[in-house]
């Protein structure tokens, strides 16, 4: 079974950080599984940090597994797998942050109140700028004590939300669905890929700044994950590599070009399936991969299971987003629940390790 490590962020009532260091992995059932593995405050006066290496042991033990297994694949360019729910939650943020004085001068209006989950912010501005649209919140409203957008700056908080509804929609149909696995990524991120792109030709002014921010960020997501997105959807039998060749053609530019050719050369090509000799020496025994390549694609189903189809595939083993559902659509660090926050640390630690692998299973 592969897994893969990954941190968490999370902060309690009094803004001390907390690190919570868990493993994806798929179990013996052909499920997959999140173990919390050690969680511990990064502020703590009884911890002494050079000495309390929990943590340490817990990547010494990984690095020995992978080590004893087998070699990193592609000399490691798979290894180090980026969350794409924080870079979602990253563009909702800063784009959020630009228009920081037109939410702020709103939700006087409306009574606004800040919330965490982006997607509720969103939620609130639609509602006032459904009121605005009614004729609420006009401008001879404004007074020494509220500051009344004009109607310039309500078209800007349109724009906004359009954006963020549109990012919301992907993000729901990623991370909502019922099989999450590495295979289905490629195909929700192209789809991203072309909204922000089309916004982008379409916006002027300060809302096409907001998608260039937005785009500078999901393509440097998008450079350092495509040759493992790729190749882990070649490994759907809905995609194989009809997909990637669809890629091809949609994917311009050098370093796009190269990157499609990369994933290509990693799968042997349909004329060498049968080599020239074989006609001299008899047919020779295809591999496993080829006769899975040469197999019709299978019908799209959003309920596909590729764990239950295809339990071979060890890149499918991983997500490459190592948040939960719920904390892509955060825009702070989730609070630890203040019933843990006053026990000791050893205690607090095995709670929330207990509690991972015998209560939630992700």
């Amino acid at each position: 079974m592969d897994d893969v490590l990954g941190y968490e962020n999370v902060r309690n009532f009094c803004s001390y950080d907390y690190v919570c260091l868990s493993a994806h992995f798929i179990d013996e059932n052909w499920k997959l599984r999140k173990w919390v593995l050690y969680f511990r405050c990064l502020w703590d006066p009884s911890v002494n940090c050079s000495e309390d290496c929990g943590m340490f042991k817990s990547l010494e033990a990984l690095e020995t597994h992978v080590q004893e297994k087998k070699e990193l694949q592609l000399s490691g360019q798979l290894f180090n797998v980026y969350c794409f729910g924080e870079i979602i939650s990253q563009m909702v943020e800063d784009a959020f942050r630009k228009i920081s004085d037109l939410i702020d001068r709103v939700g006087e209006l409306y009574s606004l109140k800040p919330l965490p989950l982006w997607y509720l912010t969103s939620s609130n501005l639609k509602q006032a700028l459904e009121l605005w649209s009614m004729g609420e919140f006009s401008s001879k409203d404004a007074t020494d004590f509220y500051d009344v957008p004009s109607p310039e700056e309500w078209k800007i908080v349109e724009g906004v939300c359009k954006i963020v509804d549109s990012i919301y929609e992907v993000s729901n149909a990623l991370f909502q669905t019922k099989h999450l696995t590495a295979n289905v990524y490629l195909y929700h991120l192209h789809e991203l890929r072309e909204i922000l792109s089309q916004m982008s030709s379409e916006s002027e002014g300060f809302i096409a700044t907001i998608v260039q921010d937005m785009m500078k960020k999901f393509d440097k997501y998008w450079d350092h994950m495509f040759l493992l997105l790729a190749i882990c959807a070649v490994l759907d039998p809905r995609f194989k590599m009809k997909y990637v060749e669809f890629m091809r053609s949609k994917v311009k530019g050098g370093d796009g070009s190269s990157q499609v050719a990369a994933v290509l050369g990693r799968f042997p090509e349909k004329e060498n399936f049968i080599s020239e000799s074989s006609f001299r020496r008899g047919p020779t025994k295809k591999s496993d991969l080829e006769y899975y390549l040469e197999e019709p694609v299978l019908p799209w189903s959003q309920d596909f299971n590729a764990l239950t189809w295809w339990r071979t595939a060890d890149l499918l083993a991983i997500p490459v987003s190592l948040a939960t559902s719920f904390d892509a659509f955060y825009t702070k660090p989730r609070p630890v629940d203040e019933r843990l926050v006053c026990l000791k640390p050893d205690l607090m630690n095995a709670l929330i390790c207990t509690r991972s692998w015998y209560g939630r299973f992700f």
